[in-house]
């Protein structure tokens, strides 16, 4: 008997967007020799962000899917760099208190974690993630405007003009995702991102810097700042050499009044976003 995993499949499948998540799926279907096409809008793979921190569920799930994709993530993943923290995901402190100003910078709890903060350079896992995906397997420069379901198949309509016909589509194309909008309704409320009332400013820190800035337990070791309607997160990633920082902040009107949602920074807007808080968030910024 013929192994059925080995028989031809009647059925291709299309994924929609070549970013992490959906490279994740296409190695997982054609581990299962499920037939695949990639269909990513930019024109090469590429990952936007910095750092990224992945919990024990998320990396259980690397193995799951593929050992391949834990073998990548591991090759390029970061861990705190004590190794008595190495099954902690963050020391949670005291990055502002108001009246009690000796207990800023002091530890409040330090949080376990199987994984301990398993933290990547977005784009390096992504690089890796690229070797086990065959050539011709993806298409670059489909930016998908809709889909027709036909019943037994779909038909994906590209803004270049050009079409694809699968047996079905899945959305990976992240969280503008035209998917999501195409399956629930334009008018969903689920169909298109919110704002939240909250903002990042994001930076990188060589880790000579930042040990010299901070100290080399709360330099290379993962930290969250805990403050008033804001907390800013460190860790480091790149095998040790960066400290990743994204600092957190409140926008009480809830407004996002530009049509961007990565703008350029003033230092002068951050530092009065972090107004009384304690010299390590400040020395930071």
């Amino acid at each position: 008997m013929s192994n059925s995993q080995d028989s031809p499949k009647q059925y291709d499948i299309a994924v929609v967007g070549g970013g992490i998540g959906g490279l994740c799926l296409a190695v997982g279907l054609l581990r299962n020799n499920i037939p695949i096409q990639v269909y990513e809008a930019a024109p090469a793979f590429a990952e936007i962000g910095a750092g990224v921190a992945f919990g024990s569920n998320a990396t259980r799930a690397m193995s799951l899917i593929d050992p391949a994709i834990k073998s990548g993530f591991d090759k390029r993943a970061t861990n705190n760099g004590f190794d008595e923290k190495r099954k902690y995901w963050f020391d949670f402190r005291y990055g502002q208190e108001k009246g009690s100003e000796d207990r800023v910078g002091k530890l409040i709890y330090k949080l376990e974690s199987p994984a301990g903060q398993s933290s990547v350079h977005r784009a390096h896992f992504l690089d890796e993630l690229v070797k086990l995906v065959p050539d011709g397997v993806a298409k670059f420069g489909k930016r998908l405007e809709h889909v027709d379901d036909k019943g037994d198949h779909v038909v994906l309509h590209f803004h270049d003009g050009s079409t694809a016909k699968h047996s079905a589509v899945i959305g990976c194309d992240g969280i503008k995702s035209r998917i999501r909008q195409i399956v629930l309704g334009e008018q969903h409320p689920a169909a298109h991102a919110v704002f939240t009332k909250k903002y990042a400013y994001r930076g990188l820190i060589p880790m000579d810097q930042a040990a010299r800035l901070l100290g080399d337990e709360l330099a290379r070791n993962s930290q969250m700042y805990l403050g008033y309607h804001g907390h800013v997160l460190t860790f480091p990633i790149e095998n040790g050499k960066t400290m990743n920082v994204v600092a957190f902040q409140t926008k009480h009107d809830g407004k996002w009044e530009q049509d961007a949602w990565v703008v350029p920074m003033k230092k002068e807007d951050m530092f009065k976003d972090f107004e009384g808080w304690g010299k390590h968030v400040r020395d930071i910024l």
